[in-house]
């Protein structure tokens, strides 16, 4: 689990009490889209994918269905693959995803409501490698391997590091532990995670980026009732203590 921002749910009767079926009609149905990612966000079954969103669970998760539900805005909820999540929300009003990382290069390409968690962007390296890594710099001639479309894999792209990303993170491990590449650039969220579940966990951390929000991530094109409904009813939620941040 990792540390910094943690919402607490205290009072999931919410659901019950401002159900999705009371949304208002005038409103559009709004899109959402997600992925497997840590305890944010999860299919419920374990697959790779969700088609509603009571197969969908996390902690992100809960936060945005009680955004929505008190917003009073109906929605559907799917879980797919990060880059299909993203596009979608990046190409399409009324379609947003979530949990997204909210960094400079995506500031102005989202309206962004939360934040609804907080990872932290890490190097890894074989376990007992004696690299050390005091700044980025110290990994510039390095092999980088990342994840397409994750937020740590373009920010060290628009920084000018050369990034060997992969469509399926899970095989950084591999690549990782077998000297294919010489670092991995993932989160604390699910670089260790994934390291364990591939049989590859001898990995350990060279150093830590950043610490970065977590967010619902609307395309700005939205219609301007729901996303100002959204960010009334998030703000409602941490004032009464519904969601509390730590």
């Amino acid at each position: 689990m990792p540390t910094g921002l943690k919402s607490l749910l205290i009072g999931l009767s919410l659901i019950v009490a401002f159900p999705a079926a009371l949304a208002d009609n005038h409103l559009p149905r709004i899109n959402l889209y997600t992925e497997n990612y840590g305890d944010f966000n999860y299919s419920l079954d374990g697959r790779d994918f969700a088609h509603f969103r009571d197969d969908i669970g996390g902690e992100s998760t809960e936060v945005v269905k009680l955004m929505f539900d008190r917003a009073g805005v109906d929605y559907r909820m799917r879980l797919r693959a990060w880059s299909v999540s993203y596009e979608r929300a990046l190409e399409r009003p009324n379609h947003g995803v979530f949990s997204t990382g909210r960094t400079e290069f995506r500031e102005n390409l989202f309206e962004w409501i939360g934040p609804v968690g907080q990872y932290s962007w890490i190097l890894l390296k074989r376990s007992g490698n004696p690299l050390t890594v005091n700044s980025l710099e110290d990994v510039r001639n390095l092999r980088i391997g990342g994840y397409q479309g994750d937020a740590a894999t373009t920010y060290l792209q628009n920084q000018g590091f050369n990034v060997s990303a992969l469509p399926n993170e899970s095989l950084n491990a591999q690549r990782l532990v077998q000297n294919q590449i010489d670092v991995w650039v993932t989160s604390d969220v699910n670089g260790f995670k994934i390291a364990e579940e591939t049989g590859f966990s001898q990995v350990e951390e060279a150093f830590r980026i950043r610490t970065v929000g977590l967010y619902l991530a609307m395309n700005p094109l939205s219609h301007a009732d729901v996303l100002s409904r959204l960010h009334d009813a998030y703000d409602e939620l941490v004032a009464s203590g519904e969601i509390q941040l730590r």
